[in-house]
C-alpha cells in the first residue's frame, strides 16, 4: 500500500472527523495528532522477565522503535509470549510449548488486523515464537521484518564450556558419582554469563539462523550476541528498514518463495540445526502457500553437506559462528547450492549478500570440498516402524550406531524412561521406545531432551537408541529418532511395539524397521486398547482434537 496511491490502513483507522473517538482513545496513551499522520508500525515483542532469551528484549524493542521514528513512522509496541522450552523439559508443562506456536501466530493476527497497522517488526526469541511469527507474517502478508533475540556467549566453569546439554548431562554424571553436587551447581550457576539463548544449536538459535536465511531479517542479525551494541544497532536499522518496506509495499509473499525456503533449509542442515526445523518449515511454508514435506527434507539433505559442527554435536557455539561470518558466510560456503536470485527484506538479493560475505574462520565454516559430513545433518527415515517417516539429527549420532539392531524397551511417557535410565535399569543394546507423546496423543508433542540427556548421562549414547513419536530439542545429541509417523494415538505401529521386539536402524539407508511378523502384528492390533486421553478439558483438549500430524507440520486448522 504505497501512501501516494492508496490510503494506509492506519489512516482509515485513525483519520477523519468520524474517527475522533478512536484518536481520543489513543491519545489517552500519549499519542499526538502528528503520529496518526505517519505509518503506524506494530512492534511485536516477546519480553518476559523470567526467561534469559527474552529478558533483554525491552532494550531491543526500544532500539527498534527509535529506528522507526527516525525513518518517519509511529511505533506501537505490544507483547506476545514465550512458553519457555528449557524451563519445561521433562514436565507436564512441555505439552504446552508446541501448541503455543500457532497461538503466537493467531495473537499477532488478531492484534495487527484489529488495529490495522501498516507494517510490523517482529522481535522473537524461542523456538516456537520464531516460526509463529513467520507464520503470522506469511498469513497477514503486510510489510514485515524480523530480528532475533540472539545467543549469549558460552558459559565457562573450571575451564569447561557450559552449554545447555552440559548441565542436563551433568545430572546423569552426578547420579553415576562422576560429578560432585558442588560441580553440578557450578555448571548450573555458570551456564549463562548474560541474557540470551544458550550458545548451542538449540531450536531457538536454529530459528534465528533460518529466519535470516529465509530473507526476513537484515544480514548477520540472526546470530548477533543478545543485548550487544551490535544487536542494538541492528535493531535500529531494522526499525528504519520497515519504513522502506512499507513505502515500497514489499510484502512477505515476495520473499517467502519456494526457493527461499530451500535456501533456508540448506543453511539449517549445513550448520547441524535442530530437528524442530522439520516441523516448523512445513507449518511456515503452508502459511506461505509453499509445499514442504518430509520428502523435500530428504531430497535436500542428500545434496547438502554439513559445513559447521555446532554444539552439541561439535565444539562451536553460535556466537563463534557469528564471528566466523554468520549466516552470510554459510550461504557463501554452500556456493551454487544457493538460489541467488531471491529477494530479502534487506533490499538485497541472496546473491548480493553472498558476494559481500567473508568466511572469517574456515576451521568453523568448512568449504564444500572439505565438508564436516558429505550430507545434511537431518535424515528422514522410513520403514515398518515409521511408514510415514521419522527424523534424526544424524550429525549427533556416533558412527557405531548408524547401522544397528536393538531390543525394544517400551515406555508410555518420557518420565518413565528417565526414571528407568537414572535407576540403571536400561542395558546396552536397548532401543528405548517412548510413545503416546505425539501431537494428538501427548497431547502437544513434548521434546524429549530429558530422556536423551538421561541416556547420555548414563553412558549409553553409543550402545542404545531412543525412538519416539514425540520430538527432540536442538540441544539433543546421541541416537535420538523422533517424529515417528503415524504416532501411536493415530494408529501408528509404534502403539503395539512390545518389550524385546527387534528394532533395526540403518541411517545410511534411511531405514527404521520393526522386525515382527505380520501375523503377530495383526494379533496385537486385535487385542489393542487405546489409552484414555491424558487431558480432558482446556486448550490441550481442543488442540488434541484439531491438530494435524507431525508429518504435516502440527498445524491447527487455519486454512
Amino acid at each position: 500500500m504505497t501512501p501516494n496511491t492508496k490510503q494506509r490502513r492506519s489512516q482509515k483507522q485513525f483519520t477523519g472527523i468520524e474517527r475522533s473517538l478512536q484518536r481520543a482513545w489513543a491519545k489517552g496513551a500519549g499519542l499526538i495528532d502528528e503520529e496518526f499522520e505517519r505509518p503506524m508500525i506494530a512492534v511485536v515483542n516477546t519480553y518476559q522477565d523470567f526467561s534469559p532469551e527474552n529478558f533483554h528484549l525491552r532494550q531491543v524493542a526500544d532500539a527498534v522503535k527509535a529506528g522507526v521514528r527516525m525513518a518517519g513512522g509511529t511505533p506501537c509496541e505490544f507483547n506476545t509470549f514465550h512458553v519457555t522450552d528449557s524451563e519445561t523439559f521433562a514436565s507436564v508443562g512441555m505439552r504446552y510449548v508446541l501448541p503455543s506456536r500457532d497461538v503466537v501466530a493467531d495473537m499477532i493476527e488478531l492484534m495487527v488486523e484489529g488495529h490495522r497497522f501498516d507494517g510490523m517488526v517482529l522481535i522473537g526469541s524461542g523456538d516456537k515464537v520464531m516460526p509463529g511469527m513467520v507464520m503470522a507474517a506469511a498469513r497477514l502478508d503486510l510489510p514485515a521484518i524480523m530480528i532475533y533475540g540472539g545467543p549469549t556467549p558460552v558459559g565457562r566453569y573450571r575451564g569447561r564450556k557450559v552449554f545447555l546439554e552440559t548441565v542436563y548431562d551433568g545430572v546423569g554424571e552426578h547420579l553415576r558419582g562422576e560429578l560432585s553436587r558442588e560441580d553440578l551447581k557450578g555448571l548450573e550457576d555458570n551456564h549463562f554469563p548474560f541474557s540470551g539463548a544458550c550458545d548451542t544449536a538449540t531450536s531457538g538459535n536454529t530459528a534465528g539462523i533460518y529466519t535470516e536465511a529465509l530473507g526476513l531479517t537484515l544480514p548477520h542479525s540472526g546470530t548477533l550476541p543478545a543485548g550487544s551494541n551490535y544487536q542494538l544497532r541492528a535493531a535500529k536499522y531494522t526499525g528504519m528498514r520497515i519504513m522502506d518496506l512499507v513505502r515500497e509495499d514489499i510484502r512477505p509473499s515476495a520473499i517467502l518463495t519456494k526457493r527461499a525456503f530451500e535456501n533456508a533449509m540448506r543453511v539449517g542442515m549445513a550448520v547441524g540445526g535442530s530437528t524442530n526445523m522439520v516441523l516448523h518449515f512445513m507449518a511456515m511454508a503452508k502459511e506461505a502457500g509453499v509445499d514442504v514435506s518430509f520428502e523435500t527434507w530428504d531430497s535436500l539433505s542428500r545434496t547438502t553437506p554439513t559445513l559447521v559442527k555446532l554444539a552439541p554435536s561439535g565444539p562451536w557455539g553460535i556466537t563463534e559462528l557469528n564471528e566466523a561470518g554468520g549466516v552470510p558466510a554459510v550461504l557463501k560456503a554452500l556456493g551454487d547450492l544457493i538460489e541467488r536470485d531471491v529477494a530479502t527484506a534487506s533490499g538485497k538479493s541472496a546473491g548480493e549478500i553472498v558476494d559481500e560475505a567473508l568466511i572469517e574462520n574456515p576451521e568453523i565454516i568448512h568449504t564444500r570440498d572439505n565438508p564436516v559430513e558429505a550430507e545434511g545433518s537431518l535424515f528422514i527415515l522410513k520403514g515398518t516402524l515409521a511408514p510415514g517417516g521419522a527424523v534424526v539429527k544424524a550429525s549427533g549420532v556416533a558412527k557405531a550406531m548408524w547401522n544397528t539392531t536393538l531390543r525394544a524397551r517400551v515406555f508410555e511417557d518420557e518420565e518413565s524412561a528417565i526414571d528407568a535410565l537414572r535407576a540403571g535399569e536400561v542395558q546396552a543394546g536397548t532401543c528405548i521406545i517412548i510413545r503416546n507423546e505425539g501431537t494428538k496423543g501427548g497431547p502437544g508433542m513434548r521434546e524429549m531432551l530429558g530422556a536423551t540427556s538421561a541416556l547420555m548421562g548414563a553412558g549409553l549414547g553409543e550402545t542404545c537408541a531412543l525412538v519416539t513419536d514425540g520430538r527432540f530439542s536442538g540441544a539433543t545429541h546421541g541416537p535420538a529418532i523422533g517424529y515417528v509417523t503415524p504416532e501411536a494415538a493415530r494408529g501408528g505401529v509404534i502403539a503395539i511395539v512390545r518389550d524385546g521386539d527387534e528394532i533395526h536402524i540403518d541411517l545410511a539407508e534411511r531405514k527404521l524397521d520393526l522386525h515382527v511378523a505380520e501375523a503377530e502384528l495383526k494379533n496385537r492390533w486385535q487385542a489393542y486398547v487405546a489409552p484414555e486421553p491424558r487431558v480432558k478439558r482446556g486448550y490441550l483438549k481442543f488442540y488434541s482434537e484439531h491438530v494435524a500430524p507431525a508429518s504435516e507440520g502440527a498445524v491447527m486448522p487455519r486454512f
